[in-house]
Parts: structure tokens; sequence; C-alpha cells
């Protein structure tokens, strides 16, 4: 059984590709039912966040797999695979497991250090399992990704600043405002990230009022903030009381569109209005940009205006990678067992049929032999097979990777057949 990874991610792919393939939680049950139902697929887990796209999944078959995931993403979100297949990258065995083990731990991030991946790869893990789609090898490649997640967490400075999305958002707001002090604002959404922006908001700005437009949910969000809340339906006008207006929703569409900031554009003549969209797929329509005094920020935006001084935390990167190789050992020498001991008890089992039908070739010898004898010569036999599987074993840890250690194995296993030889 092979670990495989078909996605993108920020690295490889804009916003406008990525929001594309997005899963929202509402669909991942169905998302499931069709990836499941591939052949090649024997076990998957989807992990989608603003950022990343990545398909993990159990195969026997490589490039069957690889060839399945790109199928399955093209037929959920009813795209031409063309649109999207310069920008996913493949990653298998070993690759594919450090770069899970990466992502756990920040690594990959376009912020270093931001510390809601963590959660993001457990909760994707967690429904994987919900939706019975893990086996043995995704549980135990996951389990190490959030215990090596956590590990880097707890014994390296790499998060130091707690530096995410919804930070970097309210500091774009502050280089943009500069010393302005009470600033209005309005938050559609109210799940975790909204939730994130309003609590820094409240620390970066004292003298912020904040507003909340939500269908649900944010009236208790805002009685801890001191926030108002007001109906969703309201946000439009809404936005003529507000200097900056974040989304961050779980909408598949635009929820701000241009024909309406459009029609109160003399109201909002000498008004800078501030849109940050923190959505996937977006929420703010981008050709509002167009309309004066009016600017849109994306995801993709906010996290290029990233500081580029991370030296603080980037020090802390070759600790994060000490973590990750020190579990990683662990994680191969289970997966080395995983692969070799059923070989090894396939070749087993075959060595004892060898010895019976050699037995049966020279039954007029073992027929003058007294039962304490025959006992004696099958124990022989015994071993000295017991013995070749132990030079075999010991050979293999000579191996100098783990990948010549599989492929000797694989070789054993396809060529090391036992033909029982017919009576003369």
């Amino acid at each position: 059984m092979h670990f495989i990874i078909a996605g993108l991610n920020y690295k490889t792919a804009n916003v406008e590709i990525r929001e594309k393939i997005h899963f929202p939680t509402e669909t991942i049950h169905e998302a499931y039912e069709l990836l499941n139902h591939y052949p090649s697929i024997k076990g998957s887990v989807i992990l989608s966040t603003c950022n990343r796209v990545e398909l993990y999944a159990s195969v026997e078959k490589v490039e069957d797999g690889f060839r399945d995931l790109e199928d399955f993403i093209s037929k959920f979100h009813q795209i031409d695979i063309e649109e999207t297949h310069k920008s996913i990258y493949q990653k298998n065995c070993q690759e594919a497991v450090i770069h899970l083990f990466k992502v756990a731990s920040s690594l990959d991030s376009m912020v270093l250090g931001e510390y809601q991946i963590q959660g993001q790869v457990r909760d994707a893990y967690f429904a994987a399992q919900e939706n019975k789609s893990t086996n043995g090898l995704l549980n135990k490649v996951f389990q190490t990704a959030i215990q090596i997640g956590k590990k880097v967490r707890s014994e390296t400075k790499i998060g130091d600043g707690s530096v995410s999305v919804a930070t970097l958002a309210v500091d774009v707001i502050k280089q943009i405002l500069e010393d302005q002090k009470d600033v209005n604002i309005l938050l559609l959404g109210a799940g975790k990230i909204s939730n994130l922006t309003a609590n820094y908001l409240k620390q970066q700005f004292e003298n912020s009022n904040i507003t909340f437009a939500n269908r649900s949910g944010a009236t208790q969000l805002a009685e801890r903030l001191s926030a108002k809340t007001i109906e969703y339906s309201q946000r439009f006008a809404a936005i003529l009381e507000n200097d900056v207006i974040i989304a961050s929703t779980s909408a598949p569409n635009y929820i701000i569109c241009r024909h309406e900031i459009s029609l109160m554009e003399e109201q909002l003549q000498g008004k800078t209005r501030i849109f940050i969209d923190l959505s996937i797929p977006r929420n703010i329509d981008p050709e509002i940009n167009k309309i004066e005094n009016c600017f849109v920020y994306s995801i993709d935006d906010i996290n290029k205006m990233i500081d580029s001084n991370l030296d603080k935390r980037t020090l802390e990167v070759s600790k994060a990678e000490q973590i990750i190789q020190d579990i990683s050992e662990d994680y191969f020498e289970w997966y080395s067992k995983q692969f070799i001991m059923p070989v090894m008890a396939e070749i087993k089992k075959g060595l004892v049929v060898l010895k019976q039908s050699t037995l049966e070739l020279y039954e007029p010898f073992t027929n003058k032999l007294d039962e304490d004898q025959q006992e004696e010569l099958n124990k022989l036999m015994d071993s000295y097979s017991n013995r070749i599987i132990r030079v075999i074993m010991s050979n293999l840890r000579k191996a100098s990777t783990r990948e010549e250690m599989i492929s000797i194995t694989k070789t054993l296993k396809d060529s090391f057949s036992i033909d029982i030889p017919e009576h003369e």
C-alpha cells in the first residue's frame, strides 16, 4: 500500500484557481462518497483550506491513484482538468509523508508558524474517519502528523507572535489607516476567522466600533466584544457607515457585488472604503476595486504583505525539522515492517511447502526413520528455513535507504516463487 498526495496550494495556484476546487464542509460527505468509489482509492483524507487543497490517499498502484484523484477533482467540481492540471503537484511514499508532516508543522504555510493549520489537519482527519474513509496506513500517518505538529508547537518558538490570516488582515488595515483611532468595522460572518479577526481588532484599535452582520450565531460573540449586530440583509446599508468591511463566510459566491456598491457611489465620494475578503470561495467582487476610493484585498493580497523579516521564526525551522526527522524515523520503521513482514511471511509459507514436498520426494528414505528421528528431521528443516529468513532480514537491513529496502523486498516477493517438484 502506498501513500500519495495530489493537491495545489498558494505556491502553485492563485485564489481564482483554488476557489474552483475548494471543498465546503457541507459537501464533504458527498465528496467522500464519490472519491472512495474509485477502485484504486483504498482510503482518503481531504484537506481544504484557504491556502491549499490536498487529497491524501492510500493506493496499491501509484499511477492509477494519481489518475483517479485528478479525475475525481474534475468530476466533483465539474471543471475541465486542464484548468487545474498545471497547478496540481503529485507526491508519493516518503516524499508525500514528509510533506504532510511539514504541513502539520506549519513549515509549508505561507505564514511560517501560523497555528490554524494544525487544527485544520486534525479536523480533516476526523472528518475522514466520520466518513469511514481511513485505513491503517492513513490512521498511522495522520496520527503521526498531528503528534509532530503538537511537538513543534510546544518545543520551538516557530509560532511566536501568533501570526495568522486574521492578524495579517488587521496589520493591513493599520498600514492603510495609519494613525486613525476611531475605526468603524463591519464583519460579515461569525466563524473562526471572524472571531479571531474581531479579537485582534479590539486589541489594535481600542476605539473601534465593530458590527456583525450574520444570519445566525453572532450574538454571543458581539456581546463579548461589546459589538453590535445587524440583520444580514442590512449589510449594504451598513457599508456606508463603516470604514472597513471584512468578509469571512462559507457562501459559495459573491455576497457583495460591484453593482450594489456602484449604486451608492455618490454617497461614497471622498470616503475610503477597505474591503477585505478572507473567504474561499471569494465573497467580495474584485471589480469593486475599479470604483473610486474602494480597495479590495483578497486572501492572496493579504498574504503578499507578510513581513519578510521572519528571522526569529526562521531560526526555529531547523529545530522543527529535527523533530520531524526524529519522529519520521519511527514512522518509516513501522511502514517498512508493514511492507516487509508480509513478504517474509509469504516466503516462509513457501519454504514450508518446499519442506513438505521434499519430504514426500524422499519418503522412501524417511519411512526408514523412527518417529523421534522424523521429528528431529522436521525440526532441522524448520531451523534451516528460519535461518534463511534471518539471513534475508539481516541483508535487508544493510540497504542504504528504506526505498532500496522496499525495492529489494518487492523483488524478493516477485521472484521468490516455490515450485513444487513433481515425483519422478
